[in-house]
C-alpha cells in the first residue's frame, strides 16, 4: 500500500503543526520567534550568494591568510542562485534564525497560562508555518541538489490558499475575544459562599 501525500495535505498539515505550536507557545513568544523567521527571510532574499562566497571562498581565503601570513591573489569564482552550495548555506543559515528566534523568546518571555494568549499565538505560529513553508519551497526549488520524496507545496498553490489561511485567522481572532470576554465576564454562575 502506498501512501503519498498531495501537496496540498502537505501545506495544510504544516499550517495546522505551526498553529498548534503556537497555541502551546503564546502570542508573546509566537511574535518574537517570528520577528527571527521574517528577518531571516528578508535577509537571505538579499544575501543568500553572497553569504555562500563569504563561507565557502572569503572566510577560507581569510583564515589561510591569517595562518600563512602570505596573501594570495586567488580570485573567487561567481556563484549563482541555483548553486547547491547557495542552497546548504541558505537552508543553514535559515535554520539559524528560526532556532534563535525560538531560544531567544523562550528565554526573554513568560509561559503562556491564560486561554486568549494561548489563541492569540496561533495566528503569529500560522504567518511563521506559511512564511517558512513558502521560502523553503522557493528556495530549494532553485537548487537541484534536494530532492524530497514528500510532493511539496508549489508557489501557485500557497498563494492561492493564502485566503484559506487568512479566514482561519479571523476564526482565530473571533474565538479569542469571545475567550477573552468570558474571562472578564467571570464566566457565568453565581458566587459561592
Amino acid at each position: 500500500m502506498t501512501w503519498q501525500l498531495t501537496p496540498l495535505q502537505c501545506f495544510f498539515i504544516a499550517i495546522v503543526a505551526f498553529g498548534v505550536i503556537g497555541f502551546q507557545r503564546g502570542w508573546r513568544r509566537e511574535v518574537i520567534s517570528l520577528a527571527f523567521t521574517l528577518t531571516g527571510i528578508l535577509f537571505l532574499i538579499f544575501g543568500s550568494v553572497g553569504l555562500s562566497a563569504f563561507v565557502y571562498y572569503k572566510l577560507p581565503h581569510a583564515i589561510a591568510t591569517l595562518m600563512s601570513g602570505a596573501q594570495s591573489t586567488q580570485s573567487t569564482p561567481n556563484l549563482t542562485a541555483d548553486d547547491p552550495k547557495v542552497a546548504i548555506t541558505t537552508s543553514i543559515a535559515f535554520l539559524t534564525f528560526i532556532a534563535l528566534g525560538y531560544l531567544v523568546s523562550s528565554k526573554v518571555m513568560p509561559r503562556a497560562t491564560l486561554a486568549p494568549d494561548r489563541l492569540w499565538g496561533i495566528i503569529p505560529g500560522i504567518v511563521s508555518g506559511y512564511a517558512i513553508l513558502t521560502f523553503f519551497t522557493n528556495a530549494l526549488s532553485k537548487a537541484s541538489l534536494f530532492q524530497l520524496n514528500v510532493n511539496t507545496p508549489t508557489q501557485s498553490l500557497i498563494g492561492s490558499y493564502l485566503l484559506v489561511v487568512f479566514i482561519i485567522i479571523v476564526v482565530v481572532v473571533i474565538l479569542a475575544l469571545i475567550s477573552a470576554s468570558a474571562k472578564k465576564s467571570g464566566g457565568g454562575g453565581a458566587a459561592k459562599k
